[in-house]
C-alpha cells in the first residue's frame, strides 16, 4: 500500500472532531447566522452528518488512489489494472495423477473400479484427509497384478500434490485388492492455487521486458510463469549449451514439472522466442533431504504424537511454495521451525544434515526420510 505519509500529503484525512472545530471556527469568524454549535443542537447534528459523509468519501478516494497503481493495488483492483498489460490472474486447478491398485494373487477375479470411486490419504495430525475421484472406469484384469487408475483431486489447490505413498485408502472396500498407493511420478497435472497478488504484480510489472526487440531473461520467465501449474521459473541466457542457447528451468507446484506442464511452457516460450534462439525447457530436479533431529521436551505427550508434530513441521518447512529458497536449507531454519512450531521443545539438536545445504539453482530440496528422537527433561 501507499505509505500513510504520502496519502496524508495527497488526501489529508483529519479526525472528525478536528474538522468540526476547524469549520465551527470559520463559521464564527464569517458571522454565520447560526450561533448554537453545541452538541445536541439541530445544526450540530447536521454538521456531524456532513462531516461523516466527507470523511467516508475521502477514505474511498484514498483507497481508489492506492489501487490506481499496479505496485499498490490488490484483489479485484489488481485484476483490473493487470488487464491493461494483457495479463490475467492464473486460476486454481485440480491435481490429476495415477494411483496404482495392486494385489498379490494375479489369478484373482477381475476387479472393476468405477468412475467416481474415491481414494484418499490417511488422516494427518489435524484429522484431515485428501480425497481423489476416479475419472475413468478401470479394470484390474484377471492375470494382472496391478493397474494404474487416473484420478483427480476433489478440490483445486497445490496441497493435493502429495508425496509418494500418501494415497493409500479407498472410501469403499475393493474386494481382491491388497494395496493402494501413488508412485514417485504419479502426478500427470499439477494442482495449483489461485495466483496471489504478489505473483500477479510481478508478472504484470515484468511486461515491460516484452517490449524489448529481442527476448531477454525476464521475457522468458514471464512467458513460463504465465502457465498454470508453474510455481517458479528461471532463465539462463548466458549460452549454457553454446552460442544462441537459452535454458528455461521450470519448478512446478509439485516440485519437478510433469511433461505435460513442460509442453505447455514450451508452447508459451516459443511464441516469444527469436528466430535463431535455441531454447531448452527443462524441469528443476527434486533432491530429497533426509533430516534426523533429537528434540528435548518436558511435554508429557506420547512420544509418537510428538514425533508426528515434528515431522509435520518439517513437511511444512520444505513444502514446495513461493517464498522458499528451493536450493538452500540451513540448520538455523530447521531449528527455528521446530522451536517455533513446537513450543514445548526446549532444544532441537540436528544430526542430519551435518551442515547447511546449498545446491545448484536448478535443484529443489524436498523432505526425505525423517527421524525424530524424543528426549525427556
Amino acid at each position: 500500500m501507499i505509505d500513510k505519509d504520502t496519502l496524508d500529503a495527497v488526501l489529508p484525512l483529519p479526525e472528525i472532531e478536528e474538522r468540526r472545530d476547524e469549520l465551527v471556527a470559520e463559521l464564527k469568524e464569517e458571522g454565520f447566522v447560526v450561533t448554537n454549535f453545541h452538541s445536541g443542537g439541530i445544526f450540530y447534528t447536521l454538521l456531524m452528518i456532513v462531516l461523516r459523509i466527507e470523511r467516508e468519501f475521502k477514505q474511498f478516494l484514498r483507497n481508489f488512489l492506492n489501487n490506481a497503481f499496479v505496485t499498490h493495488a490488490s484483489g479485484a483492483w489488481l485484476d483490473l489494472k493487470a488487464t491493461d498489460y494483457s495479463k490475467k490472474r492464473k486460476k486454481a486447478q485440480k491435481a490429476r495423477g495415477l494411483v496404482t491398485v495392486s494385489r498379490m494373487d494375479a489369478e484373482g477375479d477381475a476387479v472393476k473400479i468405477e468412475k467416481g470411486h474415491v481414494f484418499k490419504t490417511k488422516k494427518d495430525i489435524n484429522g484431515e484427509e485428501l480425497r481423489f475421484f476416479v475419472l475413468e472406469a478401470t479394470v484390474l484384469q484377471q492375470g494382472a497384478r496391478a493397474v494404474d487408475v487416473l484420478v483427480e483431486a476433489e478440490m483445486e489447490g497445490s496441497r493435493y500434490n502429495v508425496p509418494e505413498g500418501q494415497i493409500t485408502r479407498s472410501l469403499t472396500f475393493l474386494n481382491g485388492v491388497d494395496e493402494i498407493s501413488n508412485g514417485p511420478d504419479w502426478i500427470t497435472r499439477e494442482g495449483s492455487d489461485t495466483e496471489d497478488d504478489d505473483g500477479l504484480k510481478t508478472r504484470t510489472l515484468r511486461s515491460w521486458s516484452e517490449l524489448a526487440a529481442r527476448p531477454i531473461e525476464d521475457t522468458f520467465i514471464n512467458a513460463a510463469e504465465s502457465v498454470a501449474g508453474v510455481l517458479f521459473a528461471q532463465a539462463d541466457c548466458q549460452h549454457p549449451r553454446g552460442q544462441g542457447t537459452v535454458d528455461v528451468i521450470v519448478t512446478g507446484t509439485a516440485g519437478e514439472a510433469t511433461e505435460g506442464l513442460l509442453d505447455a511452457v514450451r508452447e508459451a516460450v516459443d511464441k516469444i522466442a527469436g528466430p535463431y534462439d535455441n531454447i531448452l525447457v527443462k524441469s528443476s530436479v527434486v533432491v530429497p533431504q533426509d533430516i534426523e533431529v533429537a528434540v528435548t521436551t518436558s511435554d508429557v505427550s506420547d512420544a509418537e504424537e510428538i514425533k508426528g508434530k515434528v515431522a509435520s513441521i518439517l513437511t511444512e518447512l520444505l513444502a514446495v511454495r513461493k517464498g522458499r529458497k528451493f536450493n538452500e536449507l540451513t540448520l538455523s531454519d530447521i531449528n527455528h521451525a521446530i522451536r517455533s512450531g513446537y513450543t514445548a521443545a526446549t532444544n532441537a539438536e540436528i544430526v542430519t544434515p551435518a551442515q547447511d545445504v546449498k545446491l545448484d539453482k536448478d535443484k529443489v530440496i524436498t523432505l526425505g526420510a525423517v527421524s525424530v528422537t524424543v528426549r525427556r527433561e
